[in-house]
């Protein structure tokens, strides 16, 4: 009888601390400290040949991407679009000056740079996460690709 008796308490003392550690877990689960979103990192990634230069400007008013094109020729950027976030407006800059929504395309020379503004209205203090598909003409070819790019980071 001794026996059963020790074996019941070693199972309860074991069962209470387990029962106390999953309830820590689900605390912390439930506070935001377990999310998911706080681990993603700062990044801004693109295929090759539109290549993302540094990490995305991200604030409550929209996000800014500097883009280069390294195609090897010059391509007509026409549309930008998010695929998670509804983009009210965007405007493309080259150093020349700026396009924005409505303008049927801006043309990008090889090894130049172009900022994407893209005005979205953002919760500071959380994490942004939406792929921006560039709509794009190449000048060689005359055809239309699409690039798209993922954008993470949190909201300044």
């Amino acid at each position: 009888m001794k026996k059963a008796q020790a074996a019941m308490e070693f199972l309860m003392t074991y069962g209470w601390a387990i029962l106390v550690v999953l309830a820590a877990i689900g605390a912390l689960a439930y506070f935001g400290v377990l999310s998911p979103a706080q681990f993603l990192p700062e990044k801004c990634t693109f295929p090759p040949g539109l290549d993302c230069i540094g990490k995305a400007s991200i604030n409550s008013s929209g996000v800014v991407v500097v883009l280069a094109n390294n195609q090897g020729h010059t391509i007509n950027i026409t549309n930008v679009n998010g695929t998670e976030t509804t983009l009210t407006a965007y405007s493309l800059g080259s150093g020349a000056g700026n396009i924005t929504t409505g303008v049927t395309d801006l043309a990008v020379q090889n090894n130049q740079k172009v900022t994407i503004s893209c005005l979205v209205s953002l919760t500071s203090g959380e994490k942004f996460k939406d792929d921006l598909r560039v709509t794009y003409t190449d000048s060689e070819t005359g055809l239309q690709h699409i690039a798209t790019g993922t954008v993470i980071g949190k909201i300044a």
